[in-house]
């Protein structure tokens, strides 16, 4: 940055977007990749770690179930518990 630049105070909008809080206080599903026979996903956990999981493997209390159609479904307890993807 050179001296002549000058600088503009953040315009209002832009500083209550950047310093919107985002909920991390659940397990969000935030991609998805792979293949139809070999399906993987990404996954944070509520203590902000990311997790890679393929079918069969277990997070956030749940045995992965499914992963496809922008959702990955969890069994948890015999429950079916689906985390989509956010939408944006």
């Amino acid at each position: 940055m050179s001296n002549t630049d000058t600088q503009h105070p953040t315009p209002r909008n832009v500083a209550d977007l950047a310093t919107t809080e985002a909920r991390l206080d659940r397990t969000a599903l935030i991609g998805i990749f792979g293949s139809e026979t070999a399906p993987g996903a990404l996954v944070r956990t509520p203590n902000g770690r990311i997790t890679r999981v393929g079918l069969g493997d277990t997070v956030a209390g749940g045995t992965v179930a499914a992963i496809g159609e922008g959702q990955l479904v969890l069994n948890v307890r015999g429950r079916a518990k689906a985390l989509k993807l956010p939408q944006g």
